[in-house]
């Protein structure tokens, strides 16, 4: 059996250790060994919160032949720093797919993804790596969703719309069909997108405009 180990030991992270002890292998495949703290050091009682170990962090700790990897990190920028220093260890990362979560048997995932409960990926979806869904976000069909993006809760990705790298969509946004969103973009919380918004331009509002 793989012992899964959750990098970052904020609020998410302890949401994540929730969910994964509802999430499809949990049990059979894998456990929960623990947390690693990522680069942001929090207030002392904050740790007292976890649930399961702190291992250390991501730098001093020494991977385990069953280790396996998930990254509770939101920022997809942070995220993708923490996940680099893993791989770059050989580390290897898995899926937490909560039991509730929903993908179409022709979607596409690719490994290291959050699926949070009652997530949807809808028709020949294809989600890349280390992108993370919190609960009751959907994918429409035919969208695809590039690597270390986060979507927050009952975000609304519709069909055809490409989704670039880095990107972070605040809780209930959504996006019009065939929309493109690149590289590094924010999407502020319950906005919505009717245009193309370019890389790294931070939008909010109905509809959308940089802000």
């Amino acid at each position: 059996m793989k012992h899964l180990i959750i990098i970052g030991v904020g609020g998410f992270a302890r949401e994540v250790f929730w969910h994964a002890q509802d999430s499809v292998g949990y049990g059979t495949d894998w456990d929960i060994k623990g947390f690693l703290d990522g680069d942001v050091k929090l207030a002392a009682e904050e740790y007292k919160k976890l649930s399961a170990p702190l291992l250390g962090d991501v730098d001093s700790y020494v991977i385990e032949p069953d280790d396996c990897f998930i990254c509770a990190i939101a920022d997809p920028q942070a995220k993708e720093k923490l996940v680099q220093r893993v791989l770059d260890k050989d580390g290897k990362f898995i899926n937490v797919i909560h039991n509730s979560a929903i993908i179409h048997p022709t979607a596409s995932v690719g490994q290291g993804n959050i699926l949070c409960p009652q997530v949807h990926i809808h028709d020949h979806a294809q989600i890349g790596d280390f992108v993370t869904f919190n609960g009751r976000s959907g994918v429409g069909h035919d969208a695809n969703i590039a690597d270390y993006s986060s979507l927050m809760g009952t975000v609304d990705i519709t069909g055809y719309v490409k989704v670039g790298k880095r990107t972070f969509w605040g809780s209930g946004a959504r996006v019009v069909p065939h929309s493109r969103v690149d590289d590094d973009a924010v999407i502020g919380i319950g906005s919505v997108v009717l245009r193309r918004v370019r890389a790294g331009v931070t939008v909010f509002g109905n509809p959308a405009m940089p802000i």
